[in-house]
């Protein structure tokens, strides 16, 4: 273990001379053997402490290892900084498992000791704990970066342990004739960690004795590609780089690995948890001409505006078309002002009268509708929940929010709907229903049009 160790230091620059290192003990026999041997390193004339956090799970037995580091610094004679958390009440608080309520608070206590004595935090995690990590990883569907396993150094985290196997830090603490104590939550499978540790294991140690050391290789390659590919996404991004954002078709003809990258970073600027879904969806904007916003987290917005891929923040909810009843007999004609510096026009036309009617192409009709099929009772407002229309010509019935979503309509709250009695049967950017399809039994044809209303460019533009 201790030549694994060293040379594990050596080639990640952990420690230098004089380094002052707090070592995150918890009383088992990996973090027992890592205090033991960076007090051994005395050519490097480091300044050891170390540290603990009772997580006050296991009541007495966490009392106990608590003691047990409290015990050994004493012999060490090196200072102690000690820490209790009641990580079930915290998960609790923050909805979380208590997996995950316990790495937040032990990292939170890292960052505290790192700023408050300008240290490096050494943790005992070793080989058999990224093979593991690899595992739970795959198991979930991960990158690359998930294979990669817990990475040897992480800001002011160091792992001299990496290398070194759980085997080898026991065989160390016997050498040694080091106390150490087993958490007995370890013997269970009730977390999924152990589950893995005592069953998904053993079976790759049968295909592969060497299953740790296999995986280690393999890790070891895969941070070295990941670096790789982190610097080539780090080149090309730049050269995209345009006021805000990226070069929208520039970054569509990157490849994928090289994209993900440069979209992960936009989202990670704006502090957007990133997923390969969310990744994935953006990804799909570059190429989908029709989608060129999405939302991404409150008033959060990826956009692809005049060429450019941006994250934006916009301001407050905009507030809906307040609901207005319209007489079907006085719509021929009519033009109603709307906020955000449009109007609705209508009209209707009847087809005796109109001899190329026959001859308008599909698009023509989409805002247009049956006038004989709409009821007289008319509502003119925003989107409610539960609205849904079948658009003409696609023979599928969604709501409307559904709907706005897939075309990637901006100013959902703004964009004008028309109901009757029946429901919905035009929506500003969708169309109309396929309840007033205009066909060749239609009489009368009323076409909606919106319009920007008169001296409203200036406004718009201040919107957008």
């Amino acid at each position: 273990m201790n030549r694994k160790a060293r040379a594990t230091i050596e080639e990640f620059s952990m420690l230098r001379q004089g380094d002052t290192v707090t070592a995150a003990v918890s009383g088992g026999a990996d973090s027992v053997a890592l205090l033991d041997f960076l007090c051994s390193l005395t050519d490097l004339r480091l300044t050891v402490r170390a540290c603990h956090l009772n997580h006050c799970l296991r009541g007495e037995e966490s009392d106990r290892d608590e003691q047990l580091v409290r015990t050994m610094c004493e012999q060490y004679g090196i200072p102690l900084d000690l820490r209790r958390v009641e990580v079930k009440a915290l998960a609790r608080e923050r909805g979380v498992s208590i997996e995950v309520a316990a790495r937040e608070a032990r990292y939170a206590f890292f960052d505290e000791l790192a700023e408050k004595y300008r240290c490096k935090i050494a943790t005992a995690h070793t080989l058999s704990d990224a093979a593991e990590t690899v595992l739970l990883n795959l198991a979930r569907g991960t990158g690359i970066a998930g294979l990669c396993g817990i990475p040897p150094v992480r800001g002011a985290v160091v792992r001299p342990l990496i290398g070194c196997t759980r085997r080898e830090t026991e065989d160390y603490c016997a050498a040694h004739g080091l106390c150490y104590v087993t958490d007995s939550t370890n013997l269970t499978d009730r977390y999924t960690r152990n589950h893995i540790r005592h069953n998904v294991l053993p079976q790759l140690f049968r295909v592969n004795p060497e299953a740790l050391a296999a995986v280690g290789r393999m890790t070891d390659s895969l941070r070295r590609d990941a670096d790789c590919l982190a610097r080539l996404a780090g080149e090309a991004g730049e050269k995209l780089r345009r006021e805000g954002g990226y070069d929208a078709a520039g970054l569509a003809a990157l490849h994928p690995a090289l994209r993900s990258r440069i979209i992960a970073s936009l989202l990670e600027e704006g502090g957007v948890e990133r997923s390969a879904e969310r990744i994935g969806a953006v990804a799909g904007m570059l190429v989908n001409s029709r989608r060129h916003t999405m939302q991404v987290g409150p008033r959060l917005y990826v956009t692809v505006r005049e060429g450019v891929l941006r994250l934006e923040r916009r301001g407050e909810r905009l507030a809906p078309i307040a609901p207005r009843q319209l007489e079907k007999a006085r719509l021929d004609g009519a033009r109603i002002p709307l906020d955000g510096g449009k109007a609705i026009e209508f009209s209707v036309i009847n087809c005796a009268d109109y001899e190329i009617f026959e001859n308008i192409p599909d698009k023509g009709l989409k805002n247009a509708a049956d006038y004989d099929k709409i009821n007289v009772d008319i509502f003119l407002r925003s989107r409610q929940a539960g609205d849904r229309m079948k658009p003409a010509g696609r023979g599928c019935t969604k709501t409307l929010k559904k709907l706005f979503s897939e075309l990637g309509l901006d100013g959902r709250e703004r964009l004008c709907v028309l109901a009757d009695s029946e429901g919905v049967f035009f929506a500003e950017g969708a169309g109309v229903d396929e309840r007033v399809r205009v066909g060749r039994g239609t009489k009368n044809i009323m076409m909606i049009t919106l319009a920007p209303e008169p001296g409203a460019g200036d406004k718009r533009a201040e919107d957008e």
